[in-house]
């Protein structure tokens, strides 16, 4: 029997875990104890990965920092000699990070995760376990849920609350699988909206042959990179699998202003990605009842969303504006000026109530007012860091409503 395990042991691939970390001193103190074990920040025994230690090594891709997250290196580094330490100097994105690590890497299989991240103790066998089944899958990911670390944050609240950065309703897969291939190359396939095929490299793995093909890194580009990456694998005709047993857990952002400049980075990418990857064309997404896509042949890739958000800023702005020149001409009696715009508002209404109806499921529903400020404050946040993407790669992209 003890021979049968070390057989199984010798037959696993050798794996390179690869970390880009930057200010992290509290989370990837959590990270380490999750990936060799310790107490973790809410007092629990981790026992950290079942994965052999001979058949793995964690390059950790270290950025200038003005904390000390250099000192929390150093000290895991003295007792642990699978850890490898790299540093990066003038970087500007976590693609950069890890392309500067990646052909130092030695692994068969590169799995990518962040120094916010917790990985489940089976993480690395359940998302090598597609690899081992079929050929072509060129790149796993797994599912990612916020971990706890600020129980009383109330950011982290509403995150958890809401399932962000949960992979498990992208294109459809929530019970895992294979993701659909890029089929015309309209924006909303390649756009990294939950109907584009990709995985945040905060949980994914990819085989060596793979990287290979598609140039062994990321694009230089400040934003957009994983999108990027896995679209790359899919167009060199590779498989993406949706694993939702590898199971990572994150961080998330302690304010509400770190929240929104994720979200505004990531939608600043977005007009930059249609126009890498999508079809010349106008797509209109209509999320109303469902979401419709109306596509035309257009010189320019371009991007619209048209939902709750916008019908109820589109119908606010009309009733107010008409409500104010109605009020204007002294020769209207307040009869007159209600019935003419009483059809605005009505709607200006019904969309505003179907926009925040969702904020009515998160808890605790005392705090119903600072919820609906997240959510909106974030959707702008959106929509605005997607505008300031058109100027800057001169495609058109309006943001979705969230």
């Amino acid at each position: 029997m003890a021979q049968m395990g070390s057989t199984n042991e010798y037959k696993k691939p050798f794996v390179s875990i690869i970390i880009p970390v930057r200010n992290a001193e509290k989370t990837i103190e959590e990270t380490f104890v999750y990936l060799f074990g310790g107490i973790s920040s809410a007092g629990r025994k981790i026992s950290g990965l079942k994965y052999p230690a001979n058949k793995m090594e964690v390059i950790v891709a270290y950025e200038e920092s003005t904390d000390n997250t250099f000192e929390v290196l150093k000290k895991w580094k003295k007792n642990n000699k699978r850890i490898i330490l790299i540093p990066v100097k003038k970087c500007n994105s976590l693609g950069q990070a890890r392309n500067a690590v990646l052909k130092k890497s030695k692994g068969e299989y590169v799995l990518f995760t962040n120094g916010d991240c917790a990985p489940g103790s089976n993480w690395v066998e359940k998302i090598l376990e597609p690899f081992l089944s079929d050929p072509k899958i060129g790149m796993v990911g797994g599912e990612i849920y916020t971990l706890k670390f600020y129980p009383l944050n109330k950011i982290e609240q509403y995150c958890e609350q809401i399932g962000f950065q949960s992979v498990g309703d992208r294109v459809g897969k929530k019970t895992g699988g294979y993701y659909p291939m890029v089929h015309d190359g309209r924006p909303h396939e390649v756009n990294g909206s939950k109907d584009s095929p990709f995985f945040e490299c905060a949980n994914a793995a990819i085989s060596r042959k793979v990287l290979t093909a598609i140039g062994n890194g990321f694009w230089s580009e400040s934003t957009g990179e994983d999108v990027d990456f896995s679209l790359r694998i899919v167009k060199s005709g590779f498989r993406l699998y949706f694993q939702p047993e590898a199971v990572v857990k994150r961080v998330q952002h302690s304010s509400l202003k770190l929240f929104c400049q994720q979200l505004w980075l990531n939608s600043f990418g977005h007009p930059l990605l249609i126009r890498t990857h999508g079809k010349r064309t106008l797509e209109i997404r209509l999320q109303l009842f469902g979401e419709h896509s109306f596509v035309i042949p257009f010189p320019f890739q371009t991007m619209i969303y048209w939902g709750d958000f916008h019908f109820m800023h589109l119908f606010g702005f009309f009733a107010f504006i008409k409500t104010i020149f109605l009020s204007a001409q002294g020769n209207n009696p307040p009869g007159s000026v209600i019935s003419g715009v009483l059809g605005l508002w009505c709607l200006f209404i019904v969309f505003f109530v179907k926009y925040f109806m969702p904020v009515l499921r998160i808890q605790p529903a005392s705090e119903f007012i600072y919820w609906s400020w997240v959510r909106y404050r974030s959707n702008l946040a959106m929509l605005m860091g997607g505008l300031r993407g058109s100027f800057s790669f001169k495609r058109f992209y309006l943001e979705s409503s969230f």
